[in-house]
């Protein structure tokens, strides 16, 4: 299991770098992917331990607030700038976006088992379910990483961009 004493802690970039944190994020998505397909396993050795308690905590925690406002930032701050000046990304970022909506609506299904365990209401959880959140997760960010967010650095200005990262920070704020 990932430790959560140190996950997520290590100093990253800021709102002043809006693409250097979404860039971030994927790196956290990763992390906790990586903890919630240890779950299963962890669960058949183990049961339902404080570890897994823990972890739960901070799957849900982390894909109930912060992936949800990462779909956001890129929906509201990079597709509508890439989509007036790079029309031709128009099925890239609508494909983009039916991914987002796809990874939620997994993550609600996964995050209803995973509130049954920690109540003790269920004894285990779908591994298959998981692992096909975790694949989509990883191949989402891998094409962001490839092609979002380069043609985002390509396509918006300093200030486009620093705009961009107040209004992420101000998202969090309201």
């Amino acid at each position: 299991m990932i430790n959560l004493d140190t996950l997520g802690r290590e100093p990253g970039p800021s709102f002043d770098e809006p693409l250097a944190m979404l860039l971030a994020c994927h790196d956290k998505i990763r992390r906790f992917c990586d903890q919630l397909e240890a779950l299963p396993g962890h669960i058949a050795s183990r049961g339902v331990d404080e570890a897994v308690q823990g972890s739960i905590d901070g799957v849900m925690r982390y894909f109930d607030q912060a992936g949800p406002q990462h779909h956001s930032d890129e929906e509201e701050e990079l597709f509508p700038i890439l989509l007036e000046r790079v029309p031709e990304a128009a099925p890239r970022l609508e494909r983009l976006a039916s991914e987002h909506g796809y990874l939620q609506s997994c993550w609600n299904e996964i995050r209803d088992d995973l509130l049954a365990l920690k109540k003790g209401e269920l004894e285990a959880v779908n591994p298959t379910e998981i692992g096909e959140f975790v694949r989509m997760y990883r191949e989402h960010a891998e094409i962001e990483e490839q092609w979002l967010i380069p043609t985002a650095e390509r396509t918006l200005s300093a200030d486009e961009q620093r705009a961009a990262g107040e209004r992420m920070a101000a998202r969090r704020q309201g």
